[in-house]
């Protein structure tokens, strides 16, 4: 995904201020990216506005300006912050790559192509603007010239899943299916819940015939789509409230949807650490070490889910599955198996535990019995 970019230049009006000294405009400055930060455009609007009123000189102010605008796709005042931005900083490569972008965005590609040149011009080892290229290119037909463009981002850095992306959308324009697969595999391999790659990755299969492929990855790019929008709002969540454990435990719960186990996992112990007697996210914490296969930390962390709530029942059942795995401490998994009956007798998956369990040692009575409570419990579902 291209982004806008932010100019990296010393901010002379505000000099090296020592931390007592800060001045008006950079107090508002200073909210202004706060609000930034937290996709809160028109307050940072605001901000940036009256830090420019005291100081109309920084270029800075002038791109950020810009990017809010932007953002709040307000692309004719952005281009003037973006002009202005320019006009006291003109050798800076930055404002042009920004123009690109919005004129990428307003269709206006022969404005993009000169803006991202300019840029190029400025700051030839600059991945980005190669990338706003190469899809300018790419929206063209020139195809040539976009694979050009786009292995030269990869050039300089290749483990960024935008630019291989982009080379990949190529390949699959020009009939290249193999390289596309390659790039958009590498793409996947580098950010797994890359909603885009599924995509374009699910066509490509179809485009090959591979219908299994084709329906399995689909199906997972519908899990990204239909969680593209919670993602956004647990991670702005968060950043607006960092000190919410139920926050993390949610943004926990879509991280592990889109496949992203080691964020889930620091998110779920980033809410147990802001409330460690929350237990759904020991539990979910616990579902996470689980779906990686790590027994040893799966059980301690269904362990604390009961400490926090005894009655979850769940936390009982999928102890039982673990020592099932595990294929020890069978008289631990009765003991939870038994609970989790106990606790949710209308649960069919709990009941089926159990008759695992009993049959593993040999209880046949109680295991029938489970089974047929099982059965009678998929009935009434």
């Amino acid at each position: 995904m291209l982004k806008y970019a932010t100019i990296f230049i010393l901010f002379s009006v505000f000099g090296t201020l020592a931390l007592s000294d800060v001045s008006p405009a950079e107090k508002h400055y200073k909210n202004a990216s706060a609000y930034h930060t937290i996709g809160e455009f028109e307050q940072a609007i605001s901000e940036y506005k009256k830090a420019i009123a005291l100081n109309p000189n920084s270029p800075i102010i002038y791109n950020r300006l810009g990017i809010a605008y932007s953002e709040l796709k307000q692309y004719d005042a952005a281009l003037n912050a973006y002009q202005t931005a320019l006009a006291l900083s003109p050798i800076t490569a930055e404002p042009h790559y920004n123009i690109g972008l919005v004129y990428l965005k307003k269709g206006a590609l022969p404005n993009a192509t000169e803006a991202f040149e300019q840029a190029i011009a400025l700051d030839p080892d600059w991945e980005d603007v190669y990338a706003g290229l190469g899809e300018v290119r790419l929206k063209q037909g020139n195809f040539q010239g976009a694979v050009r463009a786009y292995k030269k981002a990869v050039h300089l850095n290749p483990k960024d899943p935008g630019v291989i992306l982009g080379l990949g959308k190529v390949y699959v324009k020009q009939g290249r299916l193999d390289e596309a697969i390659t790039a958009i595999e590498r793409v996947i391999e580098i950010q797994v819940d890359n909603t885009e790659a599924h995509y374009q990755l699910a066509q490509v299969y179809i485009k090959q015939g591979n219908k299994e492929k084709a329906a399995a990855t689909m199906a997972f790019f519908k899990v990204l789509r239909q969680t593209d929008p919670l993602l956004q709002e647990a991670e702005m969540w968060v950043k607006r409230h960092p000190n919410d454990a139920r926050g993390y435990n949610n943004l926990g719960i879509v991280y592990l949807a889109r496949h992203r186990s080691s964020d889930a996992i620091a998110s779920y112990k980033r809410a147990i650490s802001l409330d460690p007697t929350l237990a759904t996210a020991h539990y979910n914490l616990g579902h996470a070490y689980h779906r990686e296969e790590k027994i040893n930390l799966a059980i301690p962390a269904y362990q604390e889910a009961l400490a926090a709530d005894h009655t979850l029942a769940i936390a009982h059942n999928n102890i039982a599955v673990c020592y099932i795995e595990s294929e020890a401490n069978l008289d631990k998994a009765l003991f939870h198996a038994r609970n989790a009956v106990r606790l949710a007798p209308a649960e069919a998956n709990y009941w089926d535990t159990l008759s695992q369990i009993c049959t593993l040692l040999g209880l046949e009575d109680e295991a029938q019995h489970a089974r047929e409570k099982q059965e009678a419990s998929s009935r009434q579902e």
